[in-house]
C-alpha cells in the first residue's frame, strides 16, 4: 500500500508538506505542488479519508438507516436522499435495520466510529431506544433528521408523509364509488391500532372514514401478518377472497400488497376490476405496471427524500439550527383496477 511517506520520498519534500498539498492549502509553491502532484499520480496514492476525519472531527459521509432497500418504496427513497448529498459533495452509506432495534443500533454506533457528519434515520420502530442512540449522536455534534416516520422528539427535524390522510383518501375513494364492504390488507401491528407507525396511521384514517362517510360501512381485516411484501399480499389476498365474505374492494396499505392481491385474484380466475376493486399505497413505478394499472395514493417519495437530504445538509453546514417538521401531502391515482359497484 502506497503511503504519504512515499511520495514525500519520490517529491524529494517533507509529509507535512504533502499534507498541506492534498488538503489544498495555500502557500505551498507551486513548484513543489507539481512536484508532490506528479509522485501521487505516479504512486497511485489515495490518502487515507477516514484517519482524516478523526483529525479534523469531520468528514464528508453520511449515514442513511432504512427499514430495508429491496423494497420499492425503499429504492426510490434512497435513491432521492443519495442523488441529493452526491450532487453536495457527500457520500452515503446505506444501511438496512429491517426494523430492528438491535440492528439499528449497531448501524448507529457505526456511524459514531466513523466520524459521520450527518446521519438521516428511518426509526425502528423502538421509540426509547431511537430517542436514546440519535441523543448520543446530537451530543457528540453529528446531525440527524428523520425520514418517513418519526418519534415523539420535536427536538429532531422530520420530513414525513400524511399517513393518516391518506388512508382517510383512500377510503373515501372506495365508498364514493359505491363500495361498502371493504377488505383492508394490514400489518399485525397497524390492526392492533395504538401505535404511530405508517401503517396503523393509515388503518386509523380508514376507520375514521369508514365511520364519517357513509352509513353501513363494513371492514373486513386479512390475516394478520408481521412484514408486508408481494409475497404476503399474494397470501393473504387469497384467504381473504376464498373466504367469500363478501368484499367488493380491497385497500392494501402498500402496493407491493396490492400487487400481491391482484396475482392472488388472477390466480383464482377474478375478473378485475367487475369482481372485485383493488386500491393500493404508494406510488411506486411497479404499481403502473399492473394489469389492470393499480390505482393508489401515491406519496411524494422523491421529494421526501430530497426534503429529507436538504435539510441535513443545512443543519450540517450550519444554514439551519431550527428543527423542521415538514408534512407532505398524498395524490389519488385513479386507474382501472377501482371502479363503481357493479
Amino acid at each position: 500500500m502506497v503511503t504519504i511517506k512515499d511520495v514525500a520520498r519520490l517529491a524529494n519534500v517533507s509529509i507535512a508538506t504533502v499534507s498541506r498539498v492534498v488538503n489544498n492549502y495555500a502557500h505551498v509553491r507551486p513548484a513543489v505542488r507539481e512536484a508532490v502532484t506528479k509522485a501521487i499520480a505516479e504512486l497511485g496514492y489515495r490518502p487515507n479519508g477516514l484517519a482524516s476525519s478523526f483529525r479534523t472531527q469531520q468528514s464528508n459521509i453520511v449515514g442513511v438507516l432504512l427499514r430495508q432497500q429491496r423494497t420499492p418504496f425503499s429504492s426510490a427513497l434512497a435513491y432521492a436522499i443519495e442523488m441529493t448529498m452526491f450532487d453536495q459533495g457527500y457520500r452515503v452509506l446505506l444501511c438496512s435495520t429491517n426494523g430492528d432495534a438491535d440492528r439499528e443500533e449497531a448501524y448507529l454506533e457505526t456511524m459514531l466510529d466513523m466520524r459521520v457528519q450527518g446521519v438521516i434515520i428511518r426509526p425502528s420502530g423502538a421509540n426509547a431506544r431511537t430517542i436514546k442512540q440519535v441523543n448520543t449522536l446530537r451530543e457528540r455534534g453529528i446531525a440527524v433528521a428523520f425520514v418517513d416516520m418519526k418519534p415523539k422528539l420535536p427536538a429532531i427535524s422530520s420530513v414525513v408523509c400524511d399517513n393518516y390522510s391518506g388512508g382517510y383518501q383512500g377510503m373515501r375513494h372506495l365508498i364514493e364509488l359505491g363500495h361498502r364492504k371493504i377488505g383492508i390488507v394490514a400489518g399485525r401491528v397497524a390492526q392492533k391500532g395504538g401505535s404511530f407507525d405508517v401503517g396503523s396511521e393509515r388503518v386509523r384514517g380508514i376507520r375514521q372514514a369508514a365511520e364519517d362517510l357513509a352509513v353501513g360501512v363494513e371492514i373486513v381485516y386479512s390475516p394478520s401478518f408481521e412484514t408486508a411484501s408481494f409475497e404476503i399480499g399474494r397470501e393473504v389476498g387469497a384467504a381473504m377472497i376464498t373466504a367469500k365474505s363478501g368484499i367488493t374492494a380491497i385497500f392494501a396499505t402498500t402496493d407491493m400488497l396490492a400487487i400481491g392481491v391482484m396475482h392472488a385474484a388472477h390466480a383464482l380466475d377474478l375478473d378485475l376490476p367487475r369482481d372485485l376493486s383493488i386500491l393500493g399505497y404508494d406510488g411506486v413505478l411497479e404499481s403502473s405496471l399492473t394489469f389492470p394499472m393499480l390505482s393508489t395514493i401515491a406519496q411524494p417519495i422523491h421529494e421526501m427524500g430530497q426534503i429529507a437530504a436538504t435539510t441535513l445538509i443545512d443543519h450540517m453546514r450550519g444554514v439551519s439550527k431550527s428543527p423542521r417538521q415538514v408534512v407532505l401531502e398524498n395524490t389519488l391515482i385513479q386507474r382501472a383496477s377501482t371502479i363503481p359497484l357493479p
